[in-house]
């Protein structure tokens, strides 16, 4: 916290209102005062005046694109943006850079000192281990399924996330839905839009909006809050089409978090889970938090295991620093607000650490070290690895 009014969620506005009214030009100083905004949503959770903050936040980084020298989005993190955008791109930057970690040049740039000098040392410790990219099936079928549904899995599904995809799977299917994993769907948008990219946001939603349109499912699920967050306000953006926002609409209608759906979900009696003294920090995302309006539901879902104790993460209140972009934009602060949350997490001492956001897990496993005993998983993951595999979860 800077204790700067500038800083402040009123003091920002003020900023962005001057900008709008032409009486502030978009300098280095004003932009690093909108850029060290976590966006976290907590001050839009709370206001009594329902003030849409995002949204200011968005359009202002929109306006800023449109009309400054200095976007709010520079070069190498548009490239990134593009890479997320293109899933066969991906795919082979994720295979080069398992190959790295794992030939053993990975430890001999860190252990000659060579990341240190290029500056990367920091963005190194960020990268978790890879596995190969994967092509998941397109339809996931179940004896006489109790309905469909299809998954959304963003631009890391088939990366970094897909032990959370598949330990998704595995619960839908034994619950006895078919599951369709779309085929032409593409990054949710979410970091074009709040890093004033919206022409990118947009033409990355239409691809989603297209991709799932045709199939007829009971509800689109996504595991990642983050994603989520910005799934539900696809009709809030700026369409240049009346019959795109309606489709927006539509689309959005049909999405539901995926521990919030699984938790209102009644459960056959013929699935058991393994009993287990194991004790589970749960982390709350700002995206599941202040975004979705959300709370407490990886908590309540993770009670179906026998024996498994869950506590709240001290610090639930606050942001672990990853925000989106923002640790790799805010190094900085985000190390301090990641020390905080970890510090608690050090009080709590935890078997293990859950949490709906692959950005918050990915930033505070790094801070654990990527050997470190603790990881932060997703809540299906655990649900999944505790299943009785006798079970045919057939409903």
């Amino acid at each position: 916290v800077s204790l700067n009014e500038n800083e402040s969620p009123r003091g920002r506005i003020s900023l962005m209102q001057g900008l709008a009214n032409e009486q502030l030009s978009a300098s280095p100083t004003l932009l690093g005062h909108l850029d060290r905004c976590l966006d976290c949503r907590n001050c839009e959770r709370v206001c009594p005046a329902g003030v849409q903050y995002e949204t200011l936040l968005d359009t202002t980084r929109d306006w800023i694109t449109q009309h400054s020298a200095a976007p709010p989005l520079r070069a190498p993190q548009r490239m990134a943006l593009n890479t997320l955008a293109r899933p066969h791109r991906l795919h082979r930057i994720n295979n080069l850079l398992r190959l790295y970690q794992f030939s053993g040049l990975s430890w001999l740039l860190q252990t000659t000192g060579v990341l240190r000098l290029l500056g990367l040392n920091y963005l190194a410790s960020l990268l978790p281990p890879l596995r190969p990219a994967v092509t998941f099936k397109r339809t996931v079928t179940a004896a006489n399924p109790r309905g469909r549904v299809a998954l959304f899995t963003g631009c890391l599904g088939s990366t970094v996330e897909q032990t959370t995809i598949q330990a998704s799977l595995v619960i839908l299917q034994r619950l006895g839905f078919a599951v369709e994993l779309v085929t032409g769907q593409t990054c949710c948008g979410a970091l074009a839009r709040h890093g004033g990219e919206t022409d990118m946001a947009l033409a990355l939603a239409q691809q989603n909006l297209q991709a799932f349109d045709p199939h007829k499912v009971d509800a689109i699920l996504y595991s990642a809050s983050g994603c989520g967050a910005h799934l539900v306000k696809y009709p809030e953006l700026p369409w240049p089409q009346a019959s795109q926002q309606a489709s927006a609409v539509t689309f959005s209608s049909r999405l539901q978090e995926i521990t919030a759906f699984l938790a209102q979900l009644e459960w056959p009696d013929n699935i058991h889970f393994r009993a287990t003294t194991m004790r589970i920090a749960v982390h709350e995302p700002c995206s599941q938090k202040n975004g979705l309006r959300q709370a407490n539901l990886a908590m309540d879902l993770l009670r179906k295991i026998p024996g498994l104790e869950t506590e709240a993460l001290p610090g639930n209140d606050r942001c672990c620093g990853a925000a989106g972009s923002y640790m790799l934009d805010q190094p900085e602060m985000a190390q301090t607000l990641r020390t905080q949350k970890l510090q608690g997490l050090t009080r709590l001492a935890p078997d293990l650490l859950v949490t709906t956001n692959p950005g918050c897990a990915l930033f505070l496993n790094a801070g654990l070290g990527h050997d470190a005993p603790i990881k932060a998983v997703h809540p299906v993951t655990v649900l999944a690895d505790h299943l009785e595999p006798t079970d045919t979860g057939q409903a």
